[in-house]
């Protein structure tokens, strides 16, 4: 079986060239300020990214893909996954919580009805991710509105969950009175969803997410740290959730560098157990990196390659991160040899 999409990085300024492609099945911008597009293949991520470059994301279909929008949810389907996007408006810091729960109502709702009801996975930017707003951290919040829709929507929950990012992006909560800059200051979603579910991965160094004591909130992080979809008989995608310095439940280490050691070494973990179940080596394709602080990405880059090799695309963003100590987070796409 051909993959049903590929992700590539390219240049920004040339991103438009995909505009008109009907195999484009997504173009994931990084930019500030955000500037709203229409098309629901387009999705905006409001990050910054280090180094002076400017940097776009292309999902590629090997056939047409089918794109609308229904109720505030763009998508694009090709018969086997689909991209699903979703911006809201915000327009208080403590409204999060049922912000998160109708939206993510709403994301479900559109797959199931285009016939993809299974989450590979999903991205979550919040804004003032680390902020709280009447002695609950906005973080937690966001985690308790996405685990009060989970466990509605999902059977067997803490064996389907997809993997998962939450990031977070500075904002101010201003009503916006035109409807084309709806989503500028809100949470914003992407995700990509399947006919068919994949193989939810956890990692033997760290306590599963949905399983953390309740010092990470009442109703915490609902994510699986990684999902293993087999395409075929040989071709298979590991989708990374947004990996950090934490050993067991604990974060780990007040240095940057120093966590990207331990970073890298759970990335090597999740890539031995998925590359067990596959029944064959998986190698990172795809690299994006979140810094907290305004950093230098070369030295970053280098340590990178010493551990995945030169051939691995990599983008770094900053951005905060669900834990204040925490500087750095990794998530990625790991693709077996035949794909």
């Amino acid at each position: 079986m051909v993959l049903p999409f590929t992700v590539a990085y390219c240049d920004a300024n040339s991103a438009d060239e995909h505009l008109a492609d009907d195999h484009r099945l997504a173009l994931i911008r990084f930019q500030e300020p955000v500037r709203v597009d229409p098309d629901p293949r387009s999705c905006p991520v409001p990050l910054p990214e280090l180094g002076g470059a400017a940097t776009a994301e292309v999902w590629l279909s090997p056939r047409p893909v089918q794109a609308g929008m229904v109720s505030g949810v763009g998508y694009a389907g090709n018969g086997d996954v689909l991209f699903l996007q979703l911006r809201s408006n915000e327009y208080a810091p403590d409204a999060l919580q049922p912000l998160t729960a109708i939206a993510y109502r709403r994301l479900f709702a559109v797959a199931r009805a285009q016939g993809y009801p299974h989450f590979l996975r999903i991205w979550n930017y919040v804004p003032n991710l680390n902020q709280e707003c009447g002695g609950l951290e906005r973080y937690l919040a966001f985690c308790a509105g996405r685990r009060q829709v989970l466990d509605a929507v999902l059977a067997d929950v803490e064996t389907r969950l997809p993997a998962a990012s939450a990031i977070g992006f500075p904002a101010s909560f201003v009503p916006l009175a035109k409807e084309e800059n709806v989503g500028k200051n809100g949470l914003r979603l992407y995700a990509l969803a399947a006919r068919e579910s994949g193989e939810q991965i956890e990692n033997p160094r760290q306590v599963s997410a949905f399983h953390y004591p309740p010092e990470y909130g009442r109703r915490g992080p609902s994510f699986s740290r990684a999902v293993l979809k087999r395409w075929g008989n040989d071709g298979h995608h590991l989708y990374i959730s947004g990996t950090a310095s934490v050993v067991g439940h604990i974060s780990r280490h007040d240095d940057l560098m120093a966590q990207l050691d331990e970073t890298l070494v759970n990335l090597e973990a999740l890539l031995t157990v998925a590359s067990r179940r596959a029944a064959t080596p998986l190698q990172p394709a795809l690299l994006r990196v979140y810094v907290r602080p305004a950093s230098d990405p070369a030295p970053l880059r280098r340590r990178i390659v010493q551990a995945f090799g030169s051939a691995v695309p990599m983008l770094f963003l900053q951005a905060d991160i669900c834990r204040r100590e925490l500087l750095i987070e990794i998530e990625g796409l790991a693709v077996s040899p035949a794909g």
